[in-house]
């Protein structure tokens, strides 16, 4: 079974939190968005990831192309 890691790393690139997101009916829509994301950020670019839905309010992350 595929699957999907996510991490969160701190600045001394310690993982302070991790997930595997498994094969299941959502899994080509999320496959998509990590796609499309690919393609339209360019090396040295930052974007920002947010998440809605969490009590405590939404949450941003800050992504690049890692190399």
């Amino acid at each position: 079974m595929e699957s999907i890691k996510i991490s969160l790393r701190d600045n001394d690139q310690v993982v302070r939190a991790t997930s595997a997101l498994l094969r299941n009916g959502n899994e080509d829509s999320f496959k998509r968005f990590l796609q499309k994301i690919n393609e339209e950020m360019i090396p040295g670019q930052t974007a920002y990831l947010e998440i809605e839905g969490i009590e405590s309010g939404p949450m941003r992350f800050e992504i690049s192309h890692s190399e």
